[in-house]
């Protein structure tokens, strides 16, 4: 028998285990740049609205240092393991797209599109769910980011009328009844969204 079939298959699950160490890392210093932007973004909820630009922007270096760590970690990633390892990041993409969201919520009082997505974090979202030739952004991801608006937007409310904004309110209220309706629109069923 010729050890070397086993040497050579030792030598691969060495490879795999580096490159796996290697994405917990980098998703790491990812969600390090997501729990300090969200931790800026939360002043929002306890300003005016003529206030919010202030706190945007005092964001935006963080959204490059997300670009930078979004960068890091499809450069570990081949298309054709891109599934193999997705569970490991997709919570921490779907972070850094909820922070997107919430900002543009923020600043123009929209929904975020998927060119929005790809413009802050610099990668695709594959609205068109076609062969991953790249490291993107699921679609799955951008709707989950998408959700956790509603949870943003409920606490905004609240906040809102604390400090003394009480227009808010409403107009949180009818973003969040379009954004339902738009939900209803697509047809999830069995879906985890």
């Amino acid at each position: 028998m010729d050890v070397q079939v086993f040497v050579d298959l030792q030598d691969r699950l060495d490879q795999e285990s580096t490159l796996r160490e290697d994405i917990k890392s980098a998703i790491t210093e990812l969600n390090k740049t997501c729990r300090l932007a969200s931790a800026k973004l939360a002043k929002a909820h306890s300003v005016p609205k003529s206030q919010t630009k202030e706190v945007t922007d005092a964001i935006k270096p963080q959204f490059e240092t997300l670009r930078q760590n979004i960068g890091t970690l499809s450069n570990l990633i081949q298309p054709v393991t891109f599934y193999k390892y997705h569970d490991m990041w997709s919570n921490a993409i779907q972070s850094a797209c909820s922070l997107v969201v919430f900002a543009i919520y923020l600043d123009d009082a929209r929904l975020a599109t998927p060119g929005d997505i790809q413009a802050y974090l610099s990668c695709r979202v594959n609205t068109e769910n076609t062969d991953i030739t790249e490291f993107v952004i699921t679609l799955e991801e951008y709707l989950n980011a998408i959700v956790s608006l509603f949870n943003e937007l409920s606490r905004l409310a609240v906040n809102s009328v604390i400090v003394n904004d009480i227009q808010r309110p409403q107009e949180i209220s009818a973003f969040a009844s379009d954004l339902y309706a738009g939900f209803q629109l697509l047809n999830l069923k069995n879906d985890n969204l």
